[in-house]
């Protein structure tokens, strides 16, 4: 029988994977508290959460909640049984900042990695998960793509501008040149 204080870490942790839709799961073998600690300041300022867990509990957790949530069957045989200590990031709906943010502490700190992730109802291993965090952020990405809208339509005005620009320019050296 399980004890009271497990079933009820066990229910915490259903509460947060119901209301957080998107995490990670983070390798933290042989990471000291303080790290952690900074970590967990850094993602408090970009809306994301990090709470260290058990494996057993979590994937306990996990087992409760697969009848009511379809995508954590996918996610059941994927990636376990888990191994190695583990923590829970949790992201808001924009999860790219947070995502980020752990991105940018995990490039100095080589203690933490990725497990696997949730990201919009979809599950991603530890490579892919990388990938995505090393993006930039939605609103860097738009402004990459209207500036790619603009960039064929200024190189034809441009382009079309030139031929006359040219012509009108060696004129005006040839009237120069004829009244010296």
């Amino acid at each position: 029988m399980a004890s009271k204080k497990k079933l009820i870490l066990v229910q915490q942790i259903q509460d947060l994977l119901t209301k957080y839709q998107n995490f990670a799961l983070i390798k933290i073998d042989k990471t000291n508290h303080q790290t952690l600690e900074s970590l967990r300041k850094e993602l408090n300022k970009n809306q994301a959460k990090f709470k260290v867990v058990k494996n057993t509990l979590f994937e306990k957790s996990i087992d409760k909640l697969t009848p009511t949530h379809k995508i954590f069957t996918d996610l059941k045989k994927s990636f376990f049984p888990l191994k190695e200590t583990s923590a829970l990031l949790f992201l808001e709906k924009q999860w790219s900042k947070g995502l980020r943010s752990f991105y940018q502490f995990i490039k100095k700190e080589v203690s933490l990695s990725f497990k696997f992730g949730l990201l919009d109802g979809k599950t991603y291993a530890d490579s892919e998960i990388l990938k995505i965090a090393q993006l930039p952020e939605k609103e860097q990405l738009l402004v990459n793509l209207i500036r790619s809208f603009k960039s064929p339509t200024s190189s034809l005005v441009f382009s079309l501008k030139f031929n006359s620009t040219k012509f009108v320019y060696l004129i005006k050296q040839k009237s120069k040149n004829i009244k010296n």
